[in-house]
């Protein structure tokens, strides 16, 4: 059975954030921005040398961040924003890291 795992966003701390996590066997450093004007985040996802695989990518309620991303430098999974209690339905300010996380699910 597959481990159910999100990326550790702590709101407390403040945007942007930035962290290193093991995903599967890779070590990727991840940077969480908030926009206030347009209300949602972006995700960056580096690798170990600190060189840029995803840049700037939007947040989106239910979408794979990583959709559409094909390098070797990642593994086979998928980052997904969600609410597994239901209560929330979108990404927006005070939502990710709190209700909504980012969740990795294996593709």
């Amino acid at each position: 059975m597959a481990q159910l795992a999100h990326l550790p966003i702590n709101p407390e701390r403040g945007f942007p954030q930035q962290f290193q996590c093991r995903i599967r066997r890779a070590m990727l450093e991840f940077v969480v921005r908030y926009n206030a004007e347009g209300n949602f985040y972006t995700l960056d996802v580096l690798d170990q040398d600190g060189d840029p695989i995803v840049y700037g990518r939007p947040v989106i309620y239910g979408a794979d961040v990583l959709d559409g991303i094909i390098d070797d430098r990642l593994p086979a999974v998928s980052l997904i924003a969600a609410d597994l209690a239901g209560r929330r339905h979108e990404v927006g300010r005070g939502t990710l890291g709190e209700d909504v996380q980012l969740w990795v699910v294996d593709r």
